[in-house]
C-alpha cells in the first residue's frame, strides 16, 4: 500500500471556519443583541442615536459585519448537510450554498461600508 503524495485538496476547512464563527456568533453574541434591542431599547435605557452612532464607528461596522455573515455561513452548511442527510441531492448544491453565502457577504460588507 502506498501512500498518495499528491493528495485532493479540499475546500472543507474554510468552510468548516466559516461555520464553526457563525455557530460562535450565535450563541454568544446574539443573546447580547436581542439583550440590546429586545429589552434596553424599548424600555429606554439605550438611546437609538447611541446606537446609530456605535454603528457609525469602525468597531460598530466590525460588529455588524460579524452579527451578519458568520450566521448565514452556518445556515447555508447546516442546510446543504440537511439535505445531504435527507439524501435529497441537488446538482451542485455546494456551489449554490456556498456561493449564495458568498454573494450575501459581498452585499452585507458593500452595505455596512455605506454606513
Amino acid at each position: 500500500m502506498s501512500i498518495d503524495q499528491n493528495p485532493k485538496r479540499s475546500n472543507e476547512p474554510p468552510v468548516w471556519l466559516m461555520f464553526s464563527a457563525g455557530g460562535m456568533v450565535s450563541a454568544l453574541l446574539f443573546p447580547v443583541v436581542i439583550f440590546i434591542i429586545g429589552l434596553l431599547l424599548p424600555f429606554g435605557l439605550v438611546s437609538p442615536d447611541n446606537i446609530i452612532a456605535f454603528a457609525q464607528t469602525w468597531i460598530g461596522k466590525l460588529a455588524i459585519l460579524v452579527l451578519a455573515i458568520f450566521p448565514m455561513w452556518t445556515g447555508m452548511h447546516r442546510l446543504h448537510l440537511v439535505l445531504h442527510d435527507l439524501k435529497i441531492h441537488v446538482p451542485a448544491s455546494a456551489l449554490i450554498f456556498y456561493g449564495l453565502s458568498v454573494l450575501y457577504s459581498i452585499l452585507v460588507i458593500f452595505a455596512v461600508v455605506q454606513i
